[in-house]
């Protein structure tokens, strides 16, 4: 506490220095401040400065990134985190322009030098994923240096874009240099060190957000927090006891992205966006409105493959990368164990995972990566395909799967002559109209989960010995109108961004429970570990003392569900909330 108080002190002293750093320099006295803009001069600077806004909102922010900022700062979190957010952005673009039209020819070809590599960076990152470098980019990167070479094999055009874009810009910026007669003191140098201290503890201790200042803040403070931010990566407990049954033959976890159980037909009839599940839901052993462990991707799945207890939200001790993952569990068991990445293009690891879970998982296959021919929206499809592949082999098989989903934007989740709900938004809409984002996501579920489960059921027969666990990472928040946050959110966190669907499809009745036995609406993620591990054979009142009660369980006691909004292991804003269904968004 003592040391995230001295934080908190040393940025208010910091910002105060900013604005009287700012109030000065529009003083009428200006020449006294090294930040110094003589009359004559003022059209320009504030050219130049809204030049460089522009191309900052432009360029270096996501399209309507800035407005989704300020509404968000603004009616989500507080007024003071907003003016805070404003200060040091402006600040950031004075500090960029005091360097670039400083006087001292060392300094601005010392910026040169610094911005070229950030440049590259965010460049690189925009032509890859449509995105610029952002705090998890970092994160990623950092956790992944050992993968930089496969990286520049497999991103080698889309980084030589990124290469030549950037000198051009930097050689757009010499020019409007030798055009321009405004100049500021070599002192003013010091502004950018100021804001970067700034914006780097605004990212540490509030909810400030610097993925989308200038490359030249943004890459370096990113890559900083990214390191000092560092998670443990210990060793596995190895799987302490061994199974006491063969265990189903082929056992898959198929975990969906961005599936609201509400929204599909098992749960309201009427809405025709899994019309054939629904047809088949006597096949189904369906467990309702389930709760997930968080509202973000990356907590849900790690805590998903590590068995995570609920009492340990938030993991501030990190157990979850300690404890024994499903993988080492399968492979006690005598399974080959397989992980389905349907959402990464490229060999990078993601929700966590880290080099050590590797080792206990005999193949690892991406679809976006072994058919990079195929459109997003087919992944999925081709997923199904080789879990039928998979069912038909004679050897034990346990596949974690992550499927490519429903995420946002949901308009290229599927095929577009395939949009049964109309009016939809276009492809990369950022506004957020309830009517056509129902529509458009109500278009992604009807592809993505309902057509990945005619063409898997339709592959799969009761021979196979195959059971299939499925649920989703988290849902999506469709009460609201306008710019929101569909997940991830840490403020007024709708449960809606939680209610995941959870079922499991057993066509040869191995799990010995009849559809009409299921308990709806009582579960979470926390029961499928321990269902995992009783499919894989391991004693049923063993798993149960270590783990929890399982979907097999007739027994399951009705108890209060909580999911965590944010960070699984609390860094950052966070809080436990509670899950009820149904929940006010839909009640009205």
């Amino acid at each position: 506490m003592k040391r995230k108080q001295v934080q908190k002190e040393c940025l208010e002293r910091l910002l105060s220095r900013l604005l009287l750093l700012i109030c000065r320099s529009s003083h009428k006295n200006m020449a006294s401040t090294p930040f110094s803009v003589p009359r004559k001069h003022f059209k320009t600077f504030l050219l130049l400065f809204l030049l460089l806004g522009l191309y900052v909102a432009t360029i270096e922010m996501r399209p309507g990134r800035l407005y989704f900022l300020l509404t968000y700062l603004l009616f989500q979190d507080s007024v003071l985190h907003l003016l805070l957010y404003l200060l040091v952005f402006a600040s950031s673009l004075l500090g960029l322009l005091a360097l670039l039209f400083n006087r001292s020819k060392s300094l601005y070809a010392a910026t040169l030098v610094l911005l070229f590599p950030c440049l590259l960076i965010s460049l690189s990152y925009r032509f890859i994923s449509g995105y610029n470098f952002m705090y998890p980019d970092a994160v990623l990167a950092w956790n992944n240096l050992n993968l930089a070479d496969t990286a520049l094999r497999n991103y080698f055009w889309q980084m030589s874009a990124a290469f030549l874009a950037a000198a051009l810009l930097l050689a757009l910026v010499h020019g409007i240099r030798k055009k321009t007669p405004w100049r500021t003191a070599p002192t003013s140098g010091w502004l950018v060190l100021l804001v970067g201290l700034a914006a780097f503890l605004l990212l540490k201790r509030t909810t400030g957000i610097v993925d989308d200042y200038p490359a030249l803040y943004r890459v370096p403070i990113t890559l900083l927090a990214a390191a000092t931010d560092q998670l443990p990566q210990p060793t596995r407990k190895p799987a302490p006891v061994s199974p006491v049954a063969p265990g189903v033959r082929h056992l898959f976890l198929v975990v969906d992205e961005s599936i609201t159980a509400t929204e599909l037909t098992l749960q309201q009839p009427n809405l025709q966006t899994t019309p054939f599940l629904y047809s088949r839901r006597e096949q189904l052993l369906d467990f309702g409105i389930a709760s997930s462990f968080t509202n973000q991707s990356g907590g849900s799945n790690i805590a998903l493959m590590s068995g995570t207890r609920p009492t340990e939200l938030p993991d501030t001790a990190y157990r979850t990368f300690s404890r024994t993952n499903i993988f080492q569990y399968a492979q006690k068991a005598g399974y080959t164990t397989y992980y389905i990445d349907a959402q990464l293009g490229g060999n990078v690891l993601q929700n966590f995972m880290t080099p050590e879970d590797l080792r206990y998982i005999d193949h690892v296959e991406r679809p976006g990566a072994q058919h990079p021919e195929e459109p997003y929206h087919n992944r999925d499809m081709l997923v199904a395909t080789r879990l039928a592949q998979l069912s038909k082999t004679p050897a034990k098989v346990f596949v974690y799967v992550v499927k490519a989903g429903a995420h946002w934007p949901y308009a290229r989740t599927y095929p577009a002559e395939l949009a049964h709900f109309q009016p939809v938004l276009s492809p990369r809409s950022v506004y957020k109209d309830r009517e056509l984002t129902l529509n458009t996501y109500h278009n992604a579920l009807r592809w993505t989960v309902d057509m990945f489960w005619q063409k898997l059921m339709g592959a799969i027969s009761p021979t196979d010995s195959t059971v299939v666990v499925y649920t989703s990472d988290h849902g999506q928040n469709l009460s609201q109108s306008g710019i929101s946050i569909t997940h991830a959110s840490v403020h007024e966190t709708s449960a809606q961004e939680a209610a995941v669907p959870l079922w499991i499809w057993d066509p040869a009745r191995l799990t010995r429970l009849s559809p009409g036995a299921t308990t709806k609406h009582r579960h979470s993620h926390a029961h499928v570990f321990p269902t995992l591990l009783s499919l894989q054979g391991y004693a049923p009142a063993w798993v149960r003392q270590q783990y929890g009660p399982s979907l097999l369980d007739a027994d399951v006691p009705s108890a209060q569900r909580y999911f965590l909004a944010g960070d699984l292991f609390g860094r950052g804003s966070h809080s436990l909330r509670s899950f009820t269904y149904p929940f006010p968004a839909l009640a009205d």
